[in-house]
Parts: C-alpha cells; sequence; structure tokens
C-alpha cells in the first residue's frame, strides 16, 4: 500500500483529505500520512485528526509515497509540483467515487476529481488539473495542465483551455470557445468568445478587465 502525503493543509487539501478517505472506504488505496505545509500553523483550530509532517521543500519522499497537491493557485501549484517532481516525487490521480468519468475520456497524473463532477465523452483533463464539485467538463473539451474549475463551473462541448487556466464558481463557457493560458475568469462569468493569453475576463458576456 502507498503512503498518500496531501500538500497544503488550506481548505482544499483537508476536503482532498476526506475524498481520499471516501475511496479508502471503496478500495484500500493509501496510507494516509499527513500535510506537507510551509506554515506549520496552518491547522490550528481545524478539526483534523492528521499532522503537518514538514514544510513542503524540508519532506524527502520515500518509494512508497505518493503525492497530491491541493494549492489552489495554477501558478504556485506547478511550482511546487515542478520542484518536487526533480526531488522524485510521484503524484496520485485523485478520483472521488461519486464523479462520472467517462471511459473514453483522458485524465492526467495529478488530477483532483471532487464530488459530483462530470468529464464527458472524449474530454481531456491535462495533469494536476482540479475540477471542483458539481463542475461539468463536456464532450470533446480539452483542459491544458494545471487549470483550476472551481465550484458549479460548466465546460460546454469542444471547448479548449491553455495551461493554467481559472475559472471561478458559477462561471461558464459556450460550445467550442478557445481559452488561452493563463487566463482568469471571474466568477460567475460567461465566456462566449476567445480569450487570449494571460487575460482576466468577467460579465455576462465575459469582457476583458485586466491584460
Amino acid at each position: 500500500m502507498k503512503n498518500l502525503i496531501i500538500i497544503a493543509a488550506g481548505g482544499c487539501g483537508r476536503e482532498v483529505l476526506q475524498w481520499a478517505r471516501d475511496i479508502n472506504k471503496i478500495e484500500k488505496r493509501w496510507n494516509i500520512k499527513g500535510f506537507l505545509d510551509d506554515n506549520p500553523r496552518a491547522l490550528d483550530g481545524r478539526i483534523c485528526d492528521l499532522k503537518i509532517l514538514s514544510g513542503v521543500e524540508e519532506y524527502s519522499s520515500g518509494p512508497k509515497d505518493e503525492f497530491v497537491c491541493c494549492i489552489g493557485n495554477s501558478k504556485v501549484r506547478k511550482n511546487v509540483v515542478e520542484k518536487m517532481k526533480l526531488k522524485g516525487a510521484v503524484f496520485a490521480t485523485l478520483i472521488h467515487p461519486s464523479a462520472n468519468v467517462a471511459d473514453t475520456s483522458s485524465v492526467g497524473e495529478g488530477v483532483i476529481i471532487y464530488p459530483f463532477a462530470l468529464i464527458s465523452d472524449n474530454a481531456v483533463i491535462g495533469d494536476h488539473s482540479i475540477i471542483n464539485m458539481y463542475s461539468s467538463v463536456a464532450h470533446d473539451s480539452v483542459l491544458g495542465s494545471f487549470c483550476t474549475i472551481s465550484a458549479h463551473c460548466d465546460v460546454t462541448g469542444a471547448c479548449t483551455l491553455g495551461e493554467g487556466v481559472f475559472m471561478g464558481t458559477t462561471s461558464n463557457m459556450v460550445p467550442g470557445t478557445r481559452i488561452g493560458n493563463d487566463v482568469y475568469i471571474c466568477a460567475g462569468s460567461t465566456v462566449m468568445a476567445r480569450v487570449r493569453d494571460g487575460r482576466k475576463v468577467m460579465g455576462n458576456p465575459a469582457k476583458l478587465i485586466q491584460f
């Protein structure tokens, strides 16, 4: 049995702890070892029966260790994952049992799929992306690595998202929309046209608010 180490003990990390335990109830996959966090007091005031093992870069990976990175900020998540992989870290893909993931879909390394998410026919989810609860990625849509899809979002059919895209809660995209790298979509927005790299958009229809 592998050890699971959760990187970051914030809200996402503590949620993922529960999702990993839900997986273990069906298939005993991991010994859930604890958290890595550079803030040793990150769990103060929280109900949690696991501890912070060490800071992120202080931890030395063992042969039975698997990691899951629960940092919401895509750029920070990418930086941490790349540093850990240079040290030999292996990342687990975590799919909650209640998620609906099509057999024809492709889900990359280190992906986290929350409860009640939907990944449909021939959808592609890039490495280390996070798909939050009640969000959907429809048929033939492609998400680049390190995307963060918040709760109740809708990526409709044949959309393309670049690397590091952030979709705020309840945002959505019309079919066939193309989104560049490092795009930030504000909560509640509807994207109806192409968005180029590095833009921040908001509204319905979504409009550029920042380069």
